[in-house]
């Protein structure tokens, strides 16, 4: 009986190693140039949205903690979730189905205590994970913007890197992969 407690317990034990454990999400985010400032934590997640409730909608990837610090906003038009792989970051729209790209929104600071507001312009997003809910990426954004002590210069420029592994909110689960 010991032997089969043992044996049974074993096989349990290697089981669960098998299992991989979902990780909580996470991100890490650097921003160099007018605003510089390195960040991390666990507030990531992307979802469905409409921003007209008569156009497309965008599927948007939140990085940072909304309610207290800096956060970096990329949306992709369609409301597909990505598949692996490389996507520009571009200024203009465009036409998705030619050529899917992210356009990127880094707003630097608090609501509290804003540094100021960015708009990407050129750069990529690296899509490493796309499945069960979660997206996984690296990011190397360089955006224009205006700092907060001089709004009407609207020709500072940061470079924002890092990487997230985002959870999905109920909306974007529902949302199969596209591309």
């Amino acid at each position: 009986m010991y032997a089969r407690s043992t044996t049974t317990l074993g096989i349990l034990s290697a089981m669960a190693l098998a299992v991989p454990a979902q990780r909580a999400p996470s991100f890490t985010l650097d921003a160099a140039g007018a605003v510089n400032l390195n960040a991390a934590g666990q507030e990531a997640r992307y979802g469905a949205i409409a921003p007209d409730p008569l156009g497309p909608s965008l599927l948007s990837i939140s990085i940072g903690p909304v309610a207290a610090g800096s956060v970096l906003q990329l949306t992709v038009p369609g409301g597909w979730v990505p598949a692996t792989g490389r996507y520009p970051i571009r200024s203009t729209w465009g036409d998705p189905a030619i050529a899917p790209a992210f356009h990127a929104s880094f707003s630097a600071g608090s609501p509290e205590h804003p540094l100021g507001w960015f708009h990407g312009e050129y750069g990529t997003v690296t899509i490493t994970r796309a499945a069960d809910g979660r997206l996984a990426g690296r990011f190397e954004i360089r955006a224009r913007g205006f700092l907060s002590a001089d709004p009407a210069n609207e020709d500072r420029w940061v470079t924002v890197t890092g990487s997230f592994e985002a959870d999905g909110d109920t909306t974007a689960t529902a949302v199969a992969a596209a591309r």
